[in-house]
């Protein structure tokens, strides 16, 4: 170790020890008045609580005492959110105190002090009151949106679906709507339920609809679609749609026939080829350029001619890459995936105006940037910026209350709760330069809230901030060489961005978003006891769990891009997408099915390259050693 970074560390350490200093006797007493809390000690608590006033978690402390009673104070309660509005810990009692409200059916108070909000189940709760309360004034326009979901909403939506629907304005066509909206989504059950809503009269068109859904090849030749209904298009086309995903010439086999027997329009008719032949790109099926019909389309429909520019990099075909893209509005056209694409296709076809075309891309940091770079047989355009502030702004900002209760979270470990602090307050806040704030972060050594920070300003220059290298002796020992370290490296930054405790809604845990049954599956091959899944967030085994089945995933695959893939989706789809696909990884990347993994895949490339320049005294370009795009 030289001696810069002992200096750098000493520095640090210097710089916590003296802010932690500050609070001594107050974080102590702070500390032992939640002691007295939990062992139901109020008398003592109160007696603290009375000497902590204007230390920066008195917040917490006034928090826990409002809501420990069974008879909470609203009142209290709404004093406490209008003190304290610029804190995470107001919503959070804002919250506590609607569904309390509500619960008690005192409306007026519910009404009065209900803030707008994207909880779906706190806009039904205040619906709900107003209708309680007869105040019904545009009410349909904030149940309508509410309504047309396609998945289930809330059990607090219950109670004004079923007002809509007694009082009549539950019109068949918002019923249709929703049935339609949940086949979109795939949510067959939820279309059953809905159907009971509809009027007797077009019911039968409902239950034809689901009967379509289920059996497209069976049931959309039908004798009862001979009369006439204004939802009989619709059935047609979702059936047509089922049968395209997997062979888009019995869809229009099928269109035709529609078009004959049952005398569909036109425009029905007109729209429904370019849809099918939209939904066949996408899904990548066979020789679908030899169709003359296809080839000659025209269309003003952006979908088409995206699906139409993915599906000619599927095939590699160079020269309907740029044709296409020569289709597309110049927004789009100007993307860096369709400007890579563009220069590539270039380049494939000898065209030395490629060098031009990728030009500037190559000089931007990112998935597209790099892969333009190794086409130009350029370095890699990463540039570290760090944000340069004044020392007077950085005490400026020190001296702001929420800040203060940031910096006193994280000191005493409550790292969760500052990381939910910063967020609100770099929602709400007015403060014109919050980039200084996440200087501060790093000062104070807390490297996530410096990622998180500077996610929120879009500063992105600041890439030694954005881009810790954090248990580093972990990557160390559980990686064999600098380029997979830094594979680990980026895929823990996107996976948790390094927070210890993260867990996903799919129930993964830690810093390497470890699934359990993964976990137990590496330690039963490495002869290791079984831990519980708290267990689990533990640095070292976490790390160590995370780098073991990327390495078994990267022997299975031996590629580093499907192996990054697994990583996100499983071996099983991986194997599953790349079969009988023999293109080049990038254009591969293209095909994945999977949203989600797509994007996965090129923020890991981007971030483990970036890990890569970070650790390589900033001189290296491994963008060939990670991705093949020959």
């Amino acid at each position: 170790m030289n001696f810069k970074i002992i200096l750098l560390i000493f520095s640090l350490f210097f710089t916590i020890q003296t802010h932690g200093q500050e609070y001594d006797v107050e974080r102590s007493k702070y500390l032992k008045a939640l002691k007295y809390f939990k062992n139901k000690d109020y008398k003592n608590f109160k007696i603290l609580k009375k000497q902590l006033v204007n230390y920066p978690l008195y917040i917490e402390l006034e928090y826990k005492e409002l809501h420990r009673k069974k008879n909470i104070n609203n009142d209290d309660v709404i004093a406490f959110i209008k003190k304290y509005k610029t804190s995470y810990l107001s919503q959070k009692a804002y919250v506590n105190l609607i569904y309390r409200l509500s619960k008690k059916n005192d409306n007026e108070k519910l009404i009065k002090n209900y803030q707008k909000t994207d909880s779906i189940d706190l806009q039904c709760l205040y619906i709900r009151a107003r209708i309680k309360r007869n105040m019904l004034y545009k009410i349909e326009e904030e149940i309508i949106p509410i309504w047309l979901s396609g998945k289930s909403q809330p059990k607090s939506c219950d109670f004004i679906f079923k007002w809509f629907y007694k009082n009549k304005k539950m019109t068949d066509e918002l019923v249709w709507q929703r049935i339609n909206i949940a086949l979109a989504s795939n949510n067959y059950s939820l279309a059953r339920y809905l159907v009971r809503f509809i009027s007797n009269k077009n019911k039968i068109w409902a239950n034809k609809l689901l009967k379509v859904y289920i059996s497209p090849r069976k049931n959309l030749i039908s004798k009862s679609f001979e009369n006439n209904n204004r939802y009989r298009e619709t059935i047609f086309s979702i059936g047509l749609d089922r049968i395209a995903k997997k062979n888009y010439i019995s869809a229009i086999k099928y269109l035709n026939k529609v078009k004959s027997l049952y005398k569909a329009s036109d425009e029905f008719y007109n729209k429904k080829i370019i849809e099918i032949f939209t939904i066949a790109l996408k899904t990548n099926q066979k020789n679908i350029f030899q169709n003359n019909d296809f080839n000659n389309i025209k269309t003003s429909n952006n979908d088409f001619y995206l699906a139409l520019g993915n599906y000619a990099i599927f095939n590699s075909n160079w020269a309907k890459i740029i044709e296409t893209i020569s289709f597309f509005p110049e927004s789009i056209a100007k993307e860096e995936k369709w400007s890579y694409w563009y220069g590539k296709s270039l380049y494939k076809l000898k065209d030395e105006n490629y060098k031009i075309a990728l030009d500037n891309l190559s000089k931007k940091r990112s998935y597209y940037g790099f892969l333009s770079a190794l086409i130009l047989n350029r370095k890699i355009n990463v540039v570290n910026i760090p944000y340069k502030v004044q020392k007077e702004d950085l005490e400026k900002v020190a001296s702001i209350n929420e800040v203060k209760r940031m910096r006193e979270l994280y000191i005493l470990g409550k790292r969760r709760s500052a990381r939910e602090e910063l967020q609100y307050f770099f929602r709400n806040s007015n403060e014109k330069n919050l980039n200084t704030i996440n200087v501060l972060f790093k000062k104070w050594g807390w490297s996530i809230g410096s990622i998180l920070g500077y996610g929120n300003t879009k500063y992105f220059d600041d890439l030694e901030s954005r881009f810790p290298v954090l248990y580093e002796n972990y990557f160390d020992k559980y990686s064999k060489s600098n380029i997979e370290k830094s594979l680990l490296l980026g895929i823990a930054r996107k996976e948790s961005i390094f927070i210890q405790y993260a867990k996903s809604s799919a129930g993964a845990v830690g810093i390497m978003q470890v699934l359990p049954k993964t976990a137990y599956w590496v330690l039963k091959k490495n002869k290791k006891k079984k831990v519980s899944i708290n267990y689990l967030y533990n640095k070292k085994l976490n790390i160590f769990v995370g780098s073991y089945y990327f390495k078994y995933l990267l022997s299975k695959k031996k590629s580093y891009v499907e192996a990054i893939a697994s990583y996100n989706a499983g071996l099983y789809n991986v194997s599953k997408w790349r079969k009988n696909n023999y293109s080049a990884e990038d254009s591969w990347i293209e095909s994945i099915p999977f949203n989600e993994t797509r994007k996965y895949v090129k923020l890991v490339i981007e971030y483990s390259l970036v890990y890569d320049w970070i650790l390589n005294n900033k001189s290296t370009i491994r963008v060939s050693q990670l991705i093949n795009i020959k």
